[in-house]
């Protein structure tokens, strides 16, 4: 059993990471209005990367990636670092970061099914019926906001979230050999020099003269914070506070991304968004405590 002190501090470590993940959608949604969804995610990998780099070279006994955990590592790094931020940036330039936040509860079940597939286990009937409870209650949300059909933004976002899933699971997985927060630098390392080439070739300075101060600061927190920092409190909470604990924090990220679409871009929250967005909470919990 894990110290009480280490409990606590793992608990205070998860809930800073998921303060650093939780503004990520509104961040998004203000950079998106003059960057694009490409731009915004090479500019996420070079930041990671660099600050990535700066940590395993001042790390001590610092462990290296072996032949075989190089699969996993580049699905870590393509599912977090390019498919989860570009989807992302995709469905927020066309809905408000309250949407995105409801629809983007599913990560936890996106995780778990992928773990199921990808490690071969066998959750209760009970997991079952709550994924689906959730994913019903985020299809009426996409539905009813969408005047009566679904946009090709839920589509996008549905792609971000099973994304996420499996980087989460497969860097998991070479999280047990190398370390969660040592796995995610390596992931974003090699990604690092083919986002700064393409990003050198998509520069355009006229248009970056136009770039607003609030896209600038939304470009620097997604790297910096929601990017790196965030999966440096994240990782390191998981690792001395227990995985099962620290991991439901994370539940409280969308509930969080409506409070902060709310205080900073001043959109509405329906009833049917909070309503949704607590019955997705209730069913994501019930996931985690039912897998078996």
């Amino acid at each position: 059993m894990l110290p009480k002190s280490d409990r606590s501090l793992g608990v205070i470590l998860g809930v800073l990471g998921m303060l650093c993940f939780s503004g990520t959608l509104v961040a998004t949604r203000v950079a998106v209005t003059d960057f694009t969804p490409i731009d915004i995610t090479l500019v996420r990998i070079v930041i990671a990367g660099l600050l990535g780099t700066a940590f395993l070279l001042l790390s001590k006994g610092c462990i290296r990636p072996q032949s075989e955990h190089m699969l996993s590592l580049l699905i870590m790094g393509l599912g977090t670092a390019v498919g989860y931020p570009f989807f992302l940036a995709l469905a927020l330039e066309t809905v408000p970061a309250v949407h995105g936040a409801v629809v983007t509860g599913l990560a936890p079940a996106a995780t778990a099914i992928v773990a199921v597939l990808r490690a071969g286990e066998r959750p209760t009937w009970v997991f079952w019926i709550a994924c689906l409870t959730g994913f019903c209650a985020v299809l009426y949300f996409a539905y009813d906001e969408g005047g009566g059909h679904l946009s090709l933004a839920d589509g996008w976002l549905v792609l971000g979230m099973l994304c996420l899933g499996i980087s989460y699971v497969e860097g998991g997985l070479v999280s047990r050999k190398l370390g969660g927060l040592r796995a995610f630098c390596w992931a974003m390392v090699p990604l690092m020099p083919i986002a700064i080439v393409l990003l050198a070739w998509r520069i355009n300075w006229s248009d970056l003269q136009a770039t607003t101060l609030q896209s600038w600061v939304s470009l620097s927190y997604l790297g910096i914070f929601s990017m790196f920092l965030g999966s440096v409190f994240w990782y390191r909470g998981l690792a001395i506070g227990g995985i099962a604990r620290v991991g439901q924090i994370n539940l409280l990220l969308p509930l969080m991304a409506l409070l902060w679409a709310v205080l900073f871009l001043s959109e509405k929250v329906s009833w049917t968004a909070a309503g949704c967005a607590v019955v997705v909470l209730i069913s994501m919990l019930v996931c985690l405590k039912s897998r078996g």
